[in-house]
């Protein structure tokens, strides 16, 4: 199939490209980051020099953390697919708040989006779908449906893009599909064939994604997914089953490896920085998500948040 993009998407892109710029100029606004544990059952906050700070309160009751988001709302959202449930959490305070959605048709959340209007939406691992709820945590509809496009292991770098589509990574068949942002009907496989994707991020114009396998970051085509190479090198820092992934303020790109670290590389070149954070200060086991908090009310959080609208793996 050949696909054509109009101005809408190039616009977003290059929106993208603006906010990415300005997180890179402003690294005064970032706040610290959040790192989910899945084996460990917590969500780790380290400040912006890889010191702990603690974690988001026990009183949650996280069973296999997949994916720590800032909502609308200014509070922290928490896909606990182990138990079934989104866990809100105070984002100044870390202290628990509430079971924002206790759901067990989620069958097994891994991520979590939101669109414009502040509704959520929510991969099902297990169910191959996407839950729709509105900002309340009411069940909405089952958005994208079971199986849509062949989806198969919905998984938690579900995000909507800069053309206000969403895009879900299908681990258990290796692809990226593309989803009407306003239907949930699906629009094409964006990308065909990739090893066990997981998180992605639009930054500088170009759609940065983790592939497990590979023990890579790919660098891809903005437009029509087509792969431009790795951006971080296969196993480069000796980075193993990479998950989570987020570019920083401060020019660097962080992301998550299996044996327990969180590695960081020259956000420009891909090139291997050094080791941010370890479990040698903390219990941290098997880092699945990463989530850079910014200053709240800064204005990069609001370009961004207007840009975004927006496995557990068995071992």
């Amino acid at each position: 199939m050949r696909l054509t993009f109009g101005n809408e998407f190039r616009q977003g892109a290059r929106l993208a490209a603006v906010v990415g710029t300005l997180l890179l100029a402003a690294g005064a606004q970032a706040k610290e980051m959040l790192v989910c544990g899945f084996s460990s059952n917590k969500v780790y906050r380290y400040d912006m020099s890889g010191g702990l700070i603690g974690t988001l309160d026990a009183a949650g009751n996280l069973s296999g953390p997949l994916c720590a988001r800032m909502g609308p709302d200014g509070k922290i959202y928490v896909a606990s697919e182990g138990n079934n449930r989104i866990v809100r959490f105070s984002a100044s305070t870390g202290a628990y708040l509430d079971d924002f959605i206790n759901d067990a048709g989620l069958d097994s959340p891994t991520g979590i989006t939101w669109d414009g209007a502040g509704n959520a939406y929510v991969a099902s691992f297990n169910g191959s779908k996407v839950r729709k709820y509105n900002s309340s945590g009411g069940f909405v509809s089952d958005f994208v449906t079971a199986g849509s496009g062949g989806l198969s292991g919905a998984d938690n770098g579900i995000s909507f893009g800069p053309d206000g589509n969403l895009y879900v990574p299908s681990y258990n068949n290796n692809c990226v599909l593309k989803y009407n942002g306003t239907t949930g009907s699906l629009i094409s496989t964006f990308i065909g064939s990739i090893g066990r994707p997981r998180t992605f991020e639009w930054f500088n114009g170009s759609f940065y994604i983790t592939t497990e396998t590979g023990n890579a970051v790919q660098k891809r085509n903005a437009l029509n997914g087509v792969n431009q190479g790795n951006f971080v090198a296969a196993g480069s820092g000796g980075l193993q089953t990479p998950i989570g992934m987020a570019f920083g303020a401060d020019g660097f790109l962080y992301v998550t490896s299996a044996n327990n670290k969180i590695l960081k590389y020259n956000a420009k070149t891909g090139a291997f920085v050094g080791v941010f954070a370890d479990n040698t200060t903390s219990d941290l086991n098997l880092p699945a998500f990463i989530t850079i908090i910014p200053t709240p009310g800064g204005a990069v959080v609001l370009l961004a948040s207007s840009l975004v609208m927006a496995r557990r793996r068995r071992e």
